[in-house]
């Protein structure tokens, strides 16, 4: 059996699995790269294989059709995860040689069976390397056609983004296949922020400080999870954008707070450092395997006040009725403005995110009903979808006199600050994960 190198091996098959809807994006590939016990070179080089087909997988396609004698929708899926693979290498690995991108994908088609085709594969892939600086041009009939081809999204989000931002939309498009940087949010709890850094280079990990959060951006860091400043709770994952959710809502010390879509609990270890630890977050979640992740990182980051409970943020409980003083309602969404960290999320069928306004809106009015008179609840999503975020806030305040908007962030620079009580994050303008907020307080 030909010799294929385990990163290239584990992306061609993850990416096989994830066409045939046996994966899902990111957690399934850290599952994988577990199992497989690579080393951490390998695994960075398989992320990035596997990332950068699903965000440029449409470019690549166009590319290898260009090229190849065979139509990829006859062709066998694994063949076609194998060619996506190498043409990802050749045209944005400059670093890897052509050579050994062909190479390996040759092999990879004689070690997986399908030995027929890397005839096939060696002539496309070669073509491709030959003709690198001087690529096609991409021929579509409209600009919306181009721009799904260009950056790799299906044409019907094209079309429904252009229709809410219009000319900023090639922008938006190249920043959701755009690598975030890993950021990690400073525990209060445990460390001040120069105590988190120190902690950090010590482990040869470059920082980056922002100057207005407790963010932290790390480059050279490897997998967070085996930096011994993650294992001793000094920090965690959390984007800029979710702390600022978490911010919005401001909880007190000594408060009750309900985080109603807890898990993987970020923004209830974002309150519970807010409260300085003292006060009580009960943390829901549907699903109660998602539970014990809530309370392992509560433990991690020395949150004590955090009670993780199974519940569904539709069903109303009488107990907490008009009982908490925050409530933080982070609601199921299209995911859309995350698809820089999960870039299959643009393959979601757009019947399934058109269900999503539904959901939201009777898991929104549901937690409102344990909002006590003066109380704050923010309403939050990760999408940038009109639909989900403002739509919802306006069909909510439609129904529900006694709640208003409220200003928030007045001490924030401009870009931020959000005199009208709610505010979306996109990933093109604010350099964050695309995310809406909305502060509502009820009438005392």
């Amino acid at each position: 059996m030909p010799t294929v190198s385990a990163a290239r091996w584990q992306a061609v098959a993850f990416l096989f699995a994830l066409e045939k809807g046996e994966a899902y994006s990111d957690l399934a590939l850290k599952a994988r790269l577990d199992e497989a016990r690579l080393d951490k070179r390998d695994a960075a080089l398989c992320t990035r294989l596997c990332f950068g087909v699903l965000e440029n997988q449409a470019l690549l396609d166009y590319y290898i059709g260009h090229y190849s004698s065979v139509p990829l929708r006859k062709m066998h899926p694994r063949v076609r995860a194998i060619l996506r693979v190498g043409a990802y290498q050749l045209l944005f690995m400059d670093k890897i040689p052509p050579s050994a991108a062909v190479n390996e994908a040759v092999a990879t088609a004689k070690a997986t069976r399908n030995g027929a085709a890397s005839g096939l594969i060696n002539a496309v892939l070669r073509r491709l390397a030959e003709h690198k600086e001087n690529l096609p041009e991409i021929e579509a009939e409209t600009e919306e056609e181009r721009l799904a081809i260009r950056y790799s999204h299906p044409l019907w989000l094209v079309r429904k983004l252009i229709s809410q931002f219009g000319s900023q939309t090639a922008d938006l498009l190249a920043a959701n296949n755009s690598a975030p940087p890993t950021s990690v949010r400073v525990n209060r709890l445990k460390a001040t922020k120069e105590e988190a850094v120190a902690a950090l280079e010590a482990e040869g990990v470059s920082v980056e400080e922002d100057p207005w959060l407790d963010s932290l951006y790390l480059s050279e860091s490897g997998a967070l999870d085996e930096l011994s400043a993650f294992q001793k709770g000094l920090v965690t994952a959390q984007d800029k954008a979710a702390q600022l959710a978490s911010l919005a809502l401001s909880p007190q010390p000594g408060s009750f707070v309900i985080d109603g879509c807890a898990a993987p609990g970020g923004k209830s270890l974002h309150m519970a450092a807010l409260m300085e630890n003292k006060g009580q977050i009960l943390s829901f979640d549907i699903f109660e395997n998602k539970l014990s992740q809530i309370a392992e990182n509560a433990r991690r980051i020395g949150a004590t006040c955090i009670t993780p409970k199974l519940g569904d943020g539709r069903v109303f409980l009488p107990e907490l009725e008009k009982k908490a003083d925050f409530v933080m309602a982070d609601v199921p969404c299209s995911n859309l403005g995350i698809i820089r960290k999960k870039p299959d999320v643009r393959f979601k069928k757009p019947e399934d995110i058109e269900k999503m306004p539904e959901l939201q809106l009777a898991i929104m009015e549901n937690l409102s009903r344990y909002v006590k008179p003066g109380g704050v609840m923010v309403y939050a999503t990760c999408t940038i979808l009109r639909e989900e975020n403002e739509d919802n806030v306006s069909a909510f305040l439609q129904k529900h006199r006694d709640f208003s908007l409220e200003p928030f962030f007045e001490d924030f620079p401009a870009l931020f600050q959000v005199p009208a009580g709610q505010l979306t994050l996109y990933p093109h303008i604010h350099q964050t994960d695309g995310f809406f907020m909305a502060r509502l307080r009820r009438k005392a």
